[in-house]
């Protein structure tokens, strides 16, 4: 992503949806933290459906593997982390996001901004109203009202700082009306589709940001995975969409955990330079 208020280059690790669960091994994180901190980045982000369901918080013994997780990342470097549907569906889970603020170099991003001398970023958290209402779809109205309750997000940010904003759930966000709030913004990292579910050997026939199944199920969802660039005043928004750490969580049911061997664990490493590198 080439950004002229970037000062050095930046390079972020973007992970989502590791659906922390009694099925995600210990073995597991600690490889995905080996990998992420193999990259070297500035900054690791997460955006979102860190947990699978509430009561795993209460799992003293399990959840201290998450924990250390992500305690060890933060030794390393600062951790970003916005919440997604997941995260949110109880007030403990709140309690318990709140208390990770605790760890160093970790910073939860629940409607909030975290701003240094290099990056500014900011986590917007979707009401549940906007994943689970009436419709079974998600709102864009509820989105451009989570927006406007939260304008300190959306408007007079740093001028001089390349401005990153983590919302787990790409799915609205090409509207005219959502990108249009969101214009002061250069980059928008996101989750929550999983890749669409489709395999790498199915890339070929779900080219772009197709997928094969969506959220709630949805068949061929047009925006699922990969990278979407809007314009607004000739200014470039790029959309990023990372294809999660777990394709199938435990609420899914044990076949389709079984499966997710088909499926890579989605990383991306996001370069931040100055244009007049551009090669």
């Amino acid at each position: 992503i080439y950004n002229n208020s970037v000062k050095d280059d930046i390079i972020i690790a973007h992970i989502s949806d590791i659906h922390f669960s009694n099925t995600i091994s210990e073995k597991m994180l600690n490889s995905l933290k080996k990998y992420l901190i193999a990259m070297e980045p500035n900054y690791i982000m997460i955006t979102g459906d860190v947990i699978d369901y509430p009561s795993i918080t209460k799992n003293k013994t399990k959840i201290k593997e998450l924990i250390t997780f992500l305690t060890d990342l933060g030794k390393y470097t600062k951790v970003l982390i916005s919440l997604g549907n997941h995260d949110v569906m109880a007030q403990d889970s709140y309690l318990f996001f709140d208390s990770l603020n605790e760890i160093y170099n970790v910073y939860i991003l629940n409607n909030t901004s975290y701003k240094d001398e290099n990056i500014y970023v900011s986590g917007l958290t979707l009401s549940n109203d906007y994943y689970y209402n009436i419709t079974k779809e998600e709102s864009v109205d509820i989105l451009l009202d989570n927006l406007n309750n939260n304008i300190k997000l959306i408007e007079n940010l740093p001028r001089n700082l390349p401005k990153i904003s983590l919302i787990h759930s790409p799915i609205s966000l090409t509207n005219e009306k959502v990108i249009d709030k969101l214009h002061e913004y250069d980059l928008i990292l996101c989750g929550h589709t999983h890749n669409g579910l489709v395999p790498r050997w199915l890339y070929f026939i779900f080219r772009g940001t197709s997928g094969l199944v969506g959220p709630n199920n949805s068949l061929f969802p047009k925006i699922a995975k990969g990278k979407i660039e809007k314009e607004i005043n000739k200014h470039i928004i790029t959309i990023i969409i990372n294809g999660g750490i777990t394709k199938f969580s435990e609420k899914t049911g044990i076949f389709f955990t079984s499966i997710n061997w088909l499926y890579n664990k989605s990383v991306n490493k996001v370069l931040i330079r100055k244009e007049d590198k551009k090669q």
